[in-house]
């Protein structure tokens, strides 16, 4: 009976966790154990097993209360680990258009590069600054139940979204760089550097749109019921 009460806990708990598989089953066995802990402790004071089981259970409180917090420390967590590949992947991607787009063969213009190129690779490296500060500014602000129970910090979320937000943006304007400069004045490109390029470009254009909706689904269901 001690080990029923304890798994309806938990099943419970569970129906309110967001966040990956590997995740939701790490609380549960944390809570599971911390739960089996203070029963032990119980039985010390009260000989009934099922009766110190249930005292284990009121002193975690609600599920759904211990789901909160845990989510928001799910949060946290999704938000640095994103935040992190961000920031190695933006300088991947500048170094990488920078060779293809720069270091190509002289085209048809009184410069070496066409007028707008610059332009467009100064707007690009605003929107990837802006991008990094996002990204800085969620792996600043830390993670953990801890920091995650006391109140959530819409700060993280704000951040790791405009980390993202701004990353695909930077790849968006890369590709409509090369679209423009690769149908008006193909000759002008190194085509093995910008295959390079988009290869990267591609992948992390994907990965990355699918991390975003992947965060956006744990920042839903983390949020307070409507």
């Amino acid at each position: 009976m001690e080990a029923t009460v304890l798994r309806r806990y938990t099943d419970h708990l569970a129906r309110h966790l967001v966040g990956p598989d590997s995740r939701r089953s790490a609380i549960i066995d944390e809570v599971l154990d911390g739960l089996e802990c203070a029963t032990e402790g119980n039985l010390e004071e009260c000989p009934d097993a099922e009766e110190a089981a249930h005292r284990a259970v009121q002193e975690w409180g609600p599920p759904n209360e211990v789901a909160r917090a845990y989510n928001d420390a799910t949060v946290r967590i999704s938000a640095n680990r994103l935040s992190m590949r961000a920031v190695i992947v933006l300088p991947l991607l500048a170094a990488a258009w920078a060779c293809a787009l720069l270091g190509g063969p002289a085209g048809p213009w009184a410069v070496r590069h066409p007028p707008l190129l610059l332009t467009g690779l100064s707007l690009v490296a605003f929107g990837c600054v802006l991008s990094l500060a996002g990204a800085l500014s969620g792996l600043r602000k830390g993670s953990g139940f801890e920091a995650a129970a006391a109140e959530r910090d819409q700060a993280v979320t704000t951040s790791t979204l405009a980390a993202l937000i701004g990353l695909l943006c930077a790849v968006s304007a890369l590709v409509l760089l090369l679209l423009n400069r690769g149908l008006s004045h193909p000759e002008s490109l190194d085509w093995p550097m910008v295959s390079m390029a988009a290869t990267i470009t591609v992948v992390a254009g994907a990965y990355f749109g699918m991390s975003l909706m992947r965060f956006l689904s744990v920042v839903r269901g983390a949020g307070p019921p409507l």
